[in-house]
């Protein structure tokens, strides 16, 4: 996996991983430092390489589930700011809102300020009226005492006629109205009388209609106090529900800031884990270079002894021909294929043949972890049981995750001879051959040859 993610910041790491290369390349995965080659076999040192690839797994398998975090991470924060978007619009409105209530309350209390001044004008119009009526009570009382002392006169002129008639009125105006009496009052004084109490009444019906109409403001009133009330209590319930609105999304924000965090806090593990793979890698390149010399002074102490022939066997019966996985890179292994894998039906147990004539110069048979599994049992460097052939002329073959290895050390082996049985040892996740072959120890792909004795 490259290194794509903060790149700027990754390459300025990196630069002290390349500066301190010298020393990453002494160090296998767990940090313990790898062993001078001159005391180490393949198998040491492959049992080495194994230990930086399983680190290095562990280290992916770290990345991957960071990546995740970050990916999870990352949606939470489009979710969050989505939210907090909302929050925003919904406190826009919010606002519009409490502006909105706000100019209805300042509307009700200017009606209301209305009617109060409609109710103090018609109060000073009730306190008109009323001083008027009293005026007018007042010239009535003074024409009564002037009806008084002309009905006096009259007694005291005719009593016969005058005094029944006074005594079975009702009131004054009855008097006034009814009475023969009245006849002998002058046109104008009667005239005078009606007029007063026509505008006596007037005055009371008009008192009247005022008390009416302010008993219907006040009436009004309450209703727009009752109404102002009503949208002072919605204003401060908005009011409550923006602050409500804001603190959310603070909170949110904060969340938001707290993801933010959390992503380079893991980018930076990342990009650490990347480092310590860097140096792994490094480590396994020295490794790997160690091991094929390690080959080649092998090849060089035999090369008296053998030369291989043309034409390679293929290493297995000829029904089991699938290739599960081919030479080069491998994306489940994240790195090279360093030979091929074989498999087949029933192929477990099988006859594991030697491609070529050869001195046997490596052997792992250690390892009991017969079965298939998705990890390294660490045994034989991930190879599990396995035997390598020299064949002479810089040329050696490998083959991994036996069940058994039926050859040892500095054995002679011809073309075909059977060298160990299929197993799934080391890691392998079933029965199959891996076939490498070296030239100069190096890895070359098995089907750069032929396979023409079977």
């Amino acid at each position: 996996m490259g290194i794509n993610k903060k790149s700027g910041r990754t390459a300025a790491k990196l630069c002290a991983v390349f500066a301190a290369a010298a020393v990453a390349v002494s160090m296998t995965a767990d940090n313990a430092p790898v062993k001078a080659s001159g005391s180490d076999s393949i198998a040491d040192l492959q049992a080495q390489i194994q230990q930086i690839q399983a680190a290095n797994q562990q280290r992916e398998e770290e990345i991957n589930g960071l990546e995740g975090d970050i990916e999870d991470n990352e949606y939470a924060m489009n979710l969050v700011s989505e939210q907090i978007d909302g929050v925003k619009n919904e406190l826009d409105i919010n606002s519009r809102l409490i502006a909105a209530k706000i100019e209805e309350i300042e509307k009700k209390q200017r009606e209301i300020e209305a009617v109060e001044a409609d109710i103090a004008d018609k109060e000073l119009e009730i306190e008109r009226k009323t001083g008027e009526i009293t005026d007018l009570n007042e010239q009535n009382k003074q024409n009564l005492k002037k009806f008084a002392k002309l009905a006096r006169a009259l007694y005291m002129n005719d009593t016969s006629n005058t005094l029944p008639i006074l005594n079975g009125s009702n009131d004054w105006y009855d008097f006034f109205m009814y009475s023969d009496v009245v006849k002998n009052i002058g046109g104008q004084n009667m005239q005078f009388m009606k007029r007063l109490m026509d505008s006596i009444k007037e005055q009371e019906e008009l008192i009247k209609e005022l008390n009416a109409d302010i008993d219907k403001l006040d009436e009004d009133k309450a209703e727009l106090h009752r109404q102002q009330d009503a949208l002072e209590i919605e204003k401060t319930a908005l009011e409550d529900e923006k602050a409500q609105l804001e603190d959310d999304a603070a909170d949110k924000q904060n969340y938001l800031y707290g993801l933010s965090l959390d992503n380079e806090a893991m980018q930076d593990r990342i990009d650490d884990l990347y480092i310590d793979m860097a140096a792994g890698n490094a480590a396994l390149e020295q490794l790997n270079e160690e091991i094929e010399e390690l080959i080649r002074q092998a090849q060089a102490n035999n090369a008296d002894d053998i030369e291989y022939g043309d034409g390679f066997r293929w290493p297995l019966d000829s029904r089991y021909n699938s290739i599960t996985t081919y030479f080069g890179y491998d994306s489940w292994r994240n790195g090279n294929h360093k030979g091929i894998d074989i498999s087949g039906g029933g192929i477990a147990g099988s006859n594991i043949y030697a491609a070529q004539s050869g001195t046997v110069i490596s052997v792992v048979n250690y390892c009991g972890h017969n079965y298939g599994k998705s990890w390294s049992c660490g045994c034989g460097g991930g190879y599990g049981n396995y035997v390598i052939v020299n064949h002479g002329g810089n040329l050696a073959t490998l083959y991994a995750h036996a069940e058994d290895i039926v050859v040892y050390e500095g054995q002679h082996v011809e073309i075909g001879d059977v060298l160990g049985y299929v197993g799934s040892t080391g890691w392998s996740t079933g029965a199959h051959l891996h076939f490498e072959v070296r030239v100069n120890g190096s890895y070359v792909d098995p089907f750069n040859y032929d396979y023409q004795k079977v």
